[in-house]
């Protein structure tokens, strides 16, 4: 297990990404990953990550970014047919520096775009920085395993993380009870669909 959080402002926020506010929003899901802990920041975009050590311990470190540094990613989960593309990967020219399912994932985006996440088996949740479309991905596997909340603000700015408290640590909006999710919640011990108990955060739907 680990943990994602980030922020992406948009153009009409006019804002750019703090620090220390990215920091805030991490490390309030220490618990998932103890190991390590980064950051990125491009202007108005940044992604935080926690990291609990699994595989290739000592040269995993997230955000990762692609040969070119023009791919960001931070991922939580495990691609268990990541192996499987490395040489055919590799024989395209992409070059490896670890042996985490990550990487793989770099790889593949940089090959398939969107696509890539029909070549991958396993549970994930993760965003990907495109600097040079100037883009944000985010995806979530198939069964919905791994966890993936967000907050679209009135300016169209975005805030997300593996947890929905990353959301209230960055002061993106005020916990408020979503009395529409309640009769769900009670019913079936969560709400269905992309509601979630608190007004304003979404769940990323499963695929």
């Amino acid at each position: 297990m680990c943990g994602i959080n980030g922020i992406a402002f948009s153009s009409r926020s006019g804002r750019t990404v703090s620090r220390p506010l990215l920091e805030a929003m991490r490390d309030v899901i220490t618990h998932r990953g103890p190991d390590d802990e980064g950051i990125f920041i491009d202007h108005n975009v940044g992604l935080g990550h926690r990291r609990l050590s699994i595989v290739d311990v000592s040269r995993g470190h997230q955000p990762m970014t692609n040969e070119d540094a023009t791919l960001h990613i931070t991922y939580n989960g495990e691609i268990y047919n990541h192996a499987d593309y490395r040489e055919s990967l590799e024989a395209k020219g992409h070059v490896y520096t670890t042996h985490c399912d990550t990487e793989t994932i770099l790889h593949l985006y940089e090959e398939y775009g969107v696509n890539c996440v029909e070549h991958l088996r396993g549970m994930f949740a993760f965003a990907i920085w495109d600097q040079r479309k100037q883009e944000l991905f985010i995806a979530r596997d198939r069964l919905g395993v791994k966890p993936l909340y967000y907050f679209h603000t009135d300016d169209g700015s975005l805030y997300f993380g593996s947890e929905i408290k990353t959301i209230f640590a960055a002061g993106a909006l005020k916990p408020e009870l979503n009395y529409a999710a309640l009769p769900d919640y009670l019913a079936n011990h969560a709400p269905s669909g992309e509601s979630t108990l608190f007004n304003g955060v979404k769940r990323l739907l499963p695929g």
